[in-house]
């Protein structure tokens, strides 16, 4: 049994986004199942344009798991923030939300908010931003709390948001929020840029770590790049963390390649740090 369960992110072959697989869903679970990962987390756009019926035969049929769904395409493709100055736009992200909750409800998968956070848009501060953030995050987390829904907010590097980068802003924005289904997702690629020390800030968040991203230093596969993911899986390891290891990763040199690098370099370090 592995120490970490493995995963990979799969989004629609149109998505406006490269650290993800964009092979045909049965392929790519196929592949996935045939190299030893446990899951596939899926990023979606609209939930009421899957076939949940699909999707549930090829998970049951593979014996895999969707350990959570992303939503960064909602904003950019159609740009969803829960940060809008524009009260239709935060009202549409919050419905989106919804009913990809619902969804993952489904699956029993947790739901991610990376990007559709937003950032500080022209003519509105900082502050003002992080305000409806709060109040946008407050009305998704308790809807997601009555379909028994986690959900995992990403702290994401500087030149993507202005709105949580680092580690311990995420650690007091689920005290502000204080809501028993909000937890973190942590991104090795976005720590590489935001922390000083990945596995001190692996340690600080602790028991709020709901889901866990993996790709190295340059967002290939691990094992392409300069973290040293030893000690960031003996750190994860050492907390208590008991979740998903889910590559989101830029696919080089090709689908096939990249998913055996991830598994091979994080399957050999599990081996050593048991």
């Amino acid at each position: 049994m592995k120490m970490f369960k493995l995963a990979m992110v799969i989004a629609p072959k149109m998505a406006k986004f490269e650290a993800v697989v964009k092979e045909p869903l049965e392929n790519s679970i196929r592949l996935l199942h045939e190299i030893g990962y446990d899951g596939v987390e899926l990023s979606i756009i609209d939930p009421n344009e899957i076939d949940i019926q699909h999707v549930k035969s090829l998970i049951r049929n593979y014996g895999m798991e969707i350990p959570a769904l992303s939503t960064g395409l909602n904003y950019l493709h159609h740009g969803l923030s829960l940060s809008s100055p524009d009260r239709g736009v935060r009202e549409k992200a919050i419905s989106r939300l919804k009913e990809i909750i619902d969804f993952a409800s489904i699956f029993n998968a947790g739901v991610i908010i990376g990007l559709m956070r937003g950032r500080t848009e022209r003519g509105i501060t900082h502050k003002e931003a992080y305000r409806l953030m709060i109040e946008s995050l407050n009305e998704v987390c308790s809807y997601a709390e009555l379909k028994s829904v986690k959900i995992f907010f990403e702290p994401l590097n500087r030149y993507e948001t202005d709105l949580i980068n680092t580690i311990d802003e995420g650690l007091e924005l689920i005290y502000t929020l204080n809501k028993n289904n909000l937890f973190l997702l942590l991104d090795t690629f976005h720590m590489n840029i935001e922390e000083a020390v990945i596995e001190e800030s692996i340690a600080k968040a602790r028991n709020k770590i709901g889901h866990f991203h993996i790709a190295d230093s340059n967002r290939l596969a691990p094992g392409m790049g300069h973290i040293n993911f030893k000690d960031i899986l003996n750190t994860l390891k050492e907390v208590g963390y008991k979740g998903y290891l889910s590559a989101e990763i830029i696919i080089k040199p090709n689908f096939e390649k990249s998913a055996k690098v991830t598994y091979s370099t994080l399957k050999k370090i599990m081996e050593e740090i048991k």
